[in-house]
């Protein structure tokens, strides 16, 4: 009988293992469907889930700039506050489970997959409704959030707004970051069409916060989308939300401003703030700012962040100078940059703004290198080093694993604190690379190294 029942578990792991393989097989499958824009698909798969539990709050946002920080802290504040909450982001740095967190944990692997063979299950129905990964992975975390029964979803989109996947399942609140010019041939070629899109998650007769963009065509673009923004292929009524602009003092720092937009955030859900300033203090975004002391290669200091498109350069460089500043005083040992990016309109043009801080604080070292595992190929580091660095210790190294242990071979007085910037897959790949990728490395929460 021990025998029989031995051999009966033993195929039950196999059974299980084989279903594990398919289930993920199923969703890397799902990458040779590009990207695809359209609330219809996720709609349809949404309602055969026919899920048992929808969280009260579900927070939703959109933005150009800022979003990620801002969800990120209005999950640690949540978590801090006893309040179960589940948190989709995306992309993921180096494990897909970090695009759906629980209490700011990624959730565990066994949790997706169980959540994916429900989503594969109900797409595979007849008709079988095909699936882009982030279609796959948005309906995953909407499993997962009634799973968990949280009782808070934070939903951030992943590209626009209008017709993100994201829009397909309800909102209780909903609020826009800042704007900037981004994806002109899916958005639109100016930024009031780009504001137009992303104002237009907003639900009927819900409320909708704007970080208000000062400048009134931008303002009157979302008054009139907000006018009626109910889709009907939702099963929507074409009925105005409640819209109200917030206003952010000139200045203000990434982090400031989303602490800023998460109270107020916050407050209209009727949820708790009074853990939000330890949140801001506590909170661990990774690839965001990112502190990391004595890191594992060579001893040296890192920080990365994710500084991906024109204006998010533009947006973190003031905080990013100081540091790089206080780096180059004296008796400090100043810093080196490592640099690689995902493709660019005018790969120039997006890095003069950092080859001009390289002119006011010259680094030591400037290693260039191509990000991996992204959605497309990096740009060449060959082509970066065409740039005119003002540095003449310029190292082209194609791997980032490899770039890491190139710089730890100095000593660390001899490269500094070493500022990596660029596409956020890179800091995934770096985050590896230096052996943080745990899910306490991971975790809103995680102790600082």
């Amino acid at each position: 009988m021990n025998d029989e029942r031995l051999l009966t578990k033993g195929a039950l792991g196999a059974i299980e293992a084989e279903w594990l393989n398919e289930v993920r097989a199923w969703l890397e499958g799902t990458k040779k469907g590009g990207m695809a824009l359209g609330v219809r698909h996720t709609k349809s798969v949404l309602e055969r889930l026919n899920l048992d539990h929808t969280p009260p709050h579900i927070l939703h946002v959109a933005g150009s700039n800022g979003k990620g920080t801002l969800c990120a802290l209005v999950a640690g504040a949540l978590s801090l506050s006893n309040v179960p909450n589940l948190l989709f982001s995306s992309p993921h740095l180096i494990r897909v489970e970090e695009r759906i967190r629980v209490n700011g944990v990624p959730i565990e692997a066994e949790k997706f997959d169980a959540a994916l063979q429900s989503v594969r299950q109900a797409a595979g129905q007849t008709p079988v409704v095909p699936l882009t990964f982030f279609e796959a992975t948005y309906l995953a975390a909407m499993q997962c959030a009634s799973m968990e029964n949280a009782e808070v979803l934070i939903l951030e989109t992943g590209l626009g707004g209008r017709k993100d996947a994201t829009r397909s399942g309800p909102a209780t609140v909903c609020l826009v970051t800042s704007l900037s010019a981004e994806h002109s041939d899916i958005l639109g070629d100016t930024i009031p069409e780009i504001a137009k899109e992303k104002a237009a998650i907003a639900r009927p007769d819900r409320p909708i916060l704007i970080r208000n963009p000062l400048d009134e065509d931008v303002k009157q673009a979302i008054v009139e989308q907000v006018q009626a923004p109910g889709q009907p292929e939702l099963g929507e009524q074409q009925r105005p939300a409640e819209v109200e602009f917030i206003d952010i003092p000139n200045n203000t720092s990434v982090r400031e401003e989303a602490r800023l937009l998460a109270r107020a955030f916050l407050e209209k859900s009727g949820l708790p703030t009074s853990k939000l300033d330890v949140a801001f203090e506590t909170v661990h975004w990774p690839a965001r700012m990112q502190h990391i002391k004595s890191a594992t290669q060579g001893g040296h200091s890192f920080i990365l962040d994710a500084a991906h498109n024109p204006s998010g350069l533009a947006r973190v460089l003031p905080e990013l100078e100081r540091h790089v500043s206080e780096a180059c005083k004296e008796g400090n040992a100043g810093w080196s940059l490592l640099f690689g990016t995902s493709p660019q309109i005018d790969v120039q043009a997006f890095c003069q703004p950092l080859i001009d801080l390289c002119h006011r604080h010259p680094p030591q070292h400037i290693v260039l290198t191509v990000p991996q595992k992204g959605r497309y190929p990096g740009v060449s580091a060959d082509q970066l080093a065409k740039l005119a660095w003002p540095c003449e210790s310029i190292h082209v190294i194609q791997n980032p694993e490899k770039a890491v242990t190139h710089l730890g071979r100095f000593d660390p007085d001899d490269v500094g604190l070493v500022v990596s910037l660029g596409s956020l897959y890179l800091q995934g790949n770096i985050l590896e690379s230096l052996g943080r990728s745990s899910n306490e490395d991971l975790s809103l929460l995680a102790k600082q190294s």
